[in-house]
Parts: structure tokens; C-alpha cells; sequence
């Protein structure tokens, strides 16, 4: 074979060949241009400097905040329209207006502008049934407010509403509210519109008239689950109460959702909820007990037992149950669990009238893993960045509201 001389592959020309093969492209670094570099750093320092004004501007706030509470006398602090911020605005919202069809509103009814005694007696007492407000009917149920409010907190949150949505100048006095407390004792709520009209103020328009609900039928092996229990499902009255109350560490079961204590007894049976007792009671019960157990107690009514005893520090409990803590990732314990604490089934139960000890027991499990069943971990996430003294200070503030109304059992499904 002839080779020519310029074929000749020389060990330089092996080597220059080789290293062409291997070559990887590559882009030489570019200075930043000044311009650019002097825009970003001037962004960055206007960004920061004006975090720093928002917090400053923030905790100014807050410094004169606390200064103009702390020079405000106790009564000032705890003024009527207070009270209703704290008590009614949940339902009725802060501008009286009500939610529609649910709750009936406060402006321009003639319940508020008509004779004290029917402000004060419905406060006293509550409302069960129907009652017509700006020719609107609503059905529903409000609770009262006799044992959670003095007759001078009820005198200024009376006051308030009257002076505010009623057109009435004259105020409502404690010795007013007294004498109206001595009138009905012992009585429950008051039966709607109609009765309150008939009883308490006849000129006012026609009301729809009251139709009490029959009797729930009730399975007697149901009954006797809540009162003698079997085998190893004990009986539930024997802890929870004859009338489903609670006590110290024992919830109160009255009024809750069905769907919710249902869901709580599945999660003791597959140890989401840690409670030994529970999961053997829950374990020995059958699907449609549960279910009826869950109707049984949803229908029920109770007087609250419950009482602030963990010594918290109760205003601080009502800033957290309305408005949270965001300072600390905290929502406003009602933002979920509904106006006042009556609960939205059928994940968030109610909170109002529970037991102090019970519920910081809770959040103390979802600190430490017993329990976790909360929808998206949502509890647990709240419970841990709450301190010792504000889990006593919302457990004691939600012991001093007044228990939800009872709930129909078809709110579950």
C-alpha cells in the first residue's frame, strides 16, 4: 500500500487529534454590568429597610395599643359594645346584620327597639324555635346567657344593642336586669317569637307559631347501652353523666354532632385517638350503635357544668378564641370551630361549655402525639405553638360560654 508522506499520522498529530475529540465548550465568565449590580443591591436595601419600618411601625402599635388599654378603666374595658364583640358579633355580626336565613339581625328589629324586658328576658333565657324579624322567619336556637354573664355585663351588652340598633337613649340598669332574672326562675327558653310576644310584649306583629318537634324515637337497647352498658362497653352515663355533661377530664358529649362522635369512636377502635377505656368500649360497640349513640347525644340538652378552674388568664383565652394569635401561627379558635364555639360538623366540634381540664388535656395530646385525627394536621400544628399558659387561658375562656344548642342528627351525612 502506498502511503503519502502527508498521511503520515506523527505522535503530534495523534495527541492534537485525541484532545479535539475530548473538547467540551464553555462560555468565559462576563462581568456583571455596574448598573445592574448597583439596581440590585439598591432594591435589596430598600426591601429590608422596609420590613424593619413594618415592624417597628407594628410594635409601635401594639405598645400604644396595651397603653390606651391599660389606661382605660375596668368598666371601659369591659363596655357593652366589648361584651358584644366578645359574645353576640360571631352570630349576629359586628354590624347587627345577622347571616341570612341562619341568624336573625339586631338592625331595625322590633324585638331591640321594643320594651327593655324583652332584650334583657331573651338574653336571660335564649330563644328555641321560630321567630319573624323584618319579615324574615328564622328557625334556630339561641343560647342564654344567665350564668355567664353578670346582670351588669348584661345590663351594658343590653344597653348597647338598644342604644345602637333600637333608638333607645335610656340605659339598661343592673337593678332592672336583677328584677327581671327573679321574674322566671327556673324557666327554659323561651318557646320563639310567639311566646316572647304573647308573655312579654303583645303589641308587637303576629309571630309563627311554635311547634314543638315530637319525641325522637329512641332504641331501649341504646338506652340501656347509656345506662347500664354491656360487657365490656360500660355504661356511657357512668363518666359522661346522666344528661351527657362531662366532668374535670370527661368531655361533655350534649349537643355535639353526631357525625363527630362518631368519627371520635372510629379513631379510638384505629388508635388515632389514644384512650385505653375508649377503645374498648368503642371496640365493643357495633357500627349502627355508634351511629345511635351519636343521634342520642346530638339531641340532647344539658345546662353547662363546666367552670374556669385552671387558673388562666381568661381575657387572654377570648383574644385567642376570637382572633388568634398570628404572631404566632395561631388562628382564631372560631375561625373553625364556628360562631361562639357551637362547632361545624362534621370535623371541628363545639368548644363552648366544655371542661377546662379536658380540653387542655387535648391539646397537650396533640402536642404529644396521643392524638391524630385532626383534619390536615391542623390541630396539631396549633396546639404546639401554644404555651402552657395559653392552653390554660382558652381552656378556662371556653368553659364560660354558654353550652351549643342541641343539633339535628342529619347533619352528619
Amino acid at each position: 500500500m502506498i502511503r503519502f508522506p502527508w498521511t503520515r499520522r506523527t505522535p503530534e498529530a495523534i495527541e492534537r487529534r485525541e484532545t479535539d475529540e475530548a473538547y467540551e465548550p464553555y462560555e468565559e465568565f462576563r462581568r456583571i454590568p455596574l448598573p445592574v449590580l448597583w439596581i440590585a443591591i439598591a432594591l435589596a436595601l430598600w426591601g429590608g429597610f422596609t420590613l424593619w419600618d413594618n415592624s417597628q411601625a407594628v410594635a409601635t402599635g401594639r405598645t400604644k395599643r396595651a397603653a390606651q388599654m391599660a389606661e382605660m378603666p375596668r368598666h371601659a374595658v369591659n363596655s357593652g359594645a366589648q361584651i358584644f364583640e366578645a359574645r353576640c358579633s360571631s352570630c349576629h355580626q359586628p354590624n347587627a346584620m345577622g347571616v341570612r336565613s341562619a341568624v336573625p339581625p339586631l338592625k331595625g328589629s322590633a324585638f331591640v327597639s321594643a320594651d327593655p324586658q324583652v332584650v334583657v328576658q331573651i338574653l336571660l333565657h335564649g330563644i328555641d324555635g321560630p321567630i319573624a324579624v323584618s319579615g324574615r322567619t328564622f328557625n334556630g336556637h339561641m343560647p342564654n346567657f344567665s350564668s355567664v354573664l353578670s346582670d351588669e355585663e348584661l345590663a351594658r351588652v343590653a344597653s348597647h344593642v338598644r342604644q345602637t340598633w333600637g333608638g333607645s337613649d335610656a340605659p339598661v340598669t343592673p337593678a332592672f336586669v336583677a328584677t327581671q332574672r327573679r321574674r322566671f326562675p327556673n324557666r327554659g327558653a323561651w318557646r320563639g317569637g310567639a311566646e316572647i310576644t304573647s308573655v312579654l310584649a303583645p303589641a308587637l306583629a303576629p309571630q309563627p307559631v311554635f311547634v314543638a318537634p315530637p319525641p325522637a324515637a329512641i332504641d331501649a337497647g341504646v338506652i340501656r347501652l347509656i345506662n347500664e352498658g354491656r360487657g365490656d362497653a360500660w355504661s356511657c352515663a357512668s363518666c359522661h353523666g346522666v344528661q351527657g355533661q362531662g366532668s374535670e377530664t370527661v368531655p361533655r358529649l350534649a349537643g355535639l354532632p353526631s357525625a363527630y362522635i362518631v368519627k371520635q369512636l372510629n379513631d379510638y377502635i384505629a388508635g388515632a385517638r389514644e384512650n385505653e377505656s375508649m377503645a374498648i368500649v368503642a371496640s365493643a360497640l357495633s357500627p349502627d350503635e355508634r351511629r345511635a349513640l351519636g343521634d342520642y347525644y346530638a339531641r340532647l340538652r344539658a345546662p353547662s357544668t363546666a367552670r374556669p378552674s385552671l387558673g388562666g388568664d381568661i381575657a387572654r383565652g377570648e383574644r385567642l378564641a376570637l382572633y388568634g394569635d398570628w404572631s404566632k401561627n395561631v388562628p382564631a379558635c372560631f375561625s373553625c370551630h364556628g360562631p361562639s364555639g357551637f362547632g361545624v360538623a362534621p370535623q371541628f366540634p363545639s368548644l363552648a361549655a366544655q371542661h377546662p381540664a379536658y380540653t387542655a388535656s387535648q391539646l397537650s395530646a396533640w402536642v404529644g402525639g396521643q392524638r391524630d385525627n385532626s383534619p390536615v394536621d391542623l390541630m396539631n400544628e396549633v396546639s404546639r405553638n401554644l404555651s402552657d399558659a395559653d392552653r390554660r387561658a382558652v381552656a378556662d375562656y371556653l368553659a364560660t360560654l354558654p353550652p351549643n344548642p342541641a343539633s339535628p342528627p342529619d347533619d352528619r351525612r
